[in-house]
């Protein structure tokens, strides 16, 4: 449900190709919604037929026309009464597989454990780094809307991404010491 909300607030920067969208989505939001091109476009198609959203298909200097699309009025406030009007519980994704992994891995034990929890560090700090790289963006993404008032929203949203890679790189390195200990003191 909230991929269509997403859409729509970013349409309301400017309007865009589901192109476009995509590539916001990889270079900017993907640390707290990710979507396939398949889904975007997927739902482009319903807020239209909605009345959410219009678009134009307009020849390209570069290969196929290109289809932009535009938020409309009735879009627009469909957005801002799902902003307003904030739920007394929101869902923050509470499903994460490979918790589920450590939860069970008694059954392969700790050895497999400690490799798995290295490859997730390595990957907690790429999201780190990813992360810095979308901090970079902002800038060119604030040119590209001609809105800087955003900056204090994206940044307010990019500190608690940083807050949740750090945690994660935290857990796992205090984790890899805790199974260090673990086997070093079944050994003695």
């Amino acid at each position: 449900m909230s991929l269509s909300y997403t859409l729509l607030g970013l349409l309301n920067y400017a309007s865009m190709t589901g192109y476009d969208l995509k590539k916001i989505f990889d270079d900017s939001i993907n640390f707290f919604w990710s979507a396939q091109t398949s889904q975007i476009y997927r739902e482009l198609k319903t807020l239209e037929e909605k009345g959410y959203i219009v678009s134009v298909v307009k020849p390209s200097d570069k290969g196929p026309s290109k289809r932009i699309y535009s938020i409309t009025e009735q879009g627009l406030s469909y957005l801002k009464e799902w902003l307003t009007n904030v739920p007394d519980e929101i869902d923050e994704d509470n499903r994460n597989a490979f918790l589920s992994r450590v939860f069970l891995s008694s059954n392969v034990g700790f050895e497999k454990l400690f490799f798995q929890l290295q490859e997730r560090l390595k990957k907690y700090k790429r999201d780190y780094e990813n992360l810095k790289s979308v901090e970079n963006k902002l800038g060119e993404y604030l040119q590209m809307f001609d809105r800087e008032d955003e900056v204090y929203y994206w940044k307010i949203a990019l500190s608690r991404g940083f807050h949740d890679v750090e945690s994660h790189i935290y857990w796992a390195e205090e984790s890899l010491d805790y199974i260090r200990e673990i086997i070093n003191n079944k050994k003695k």
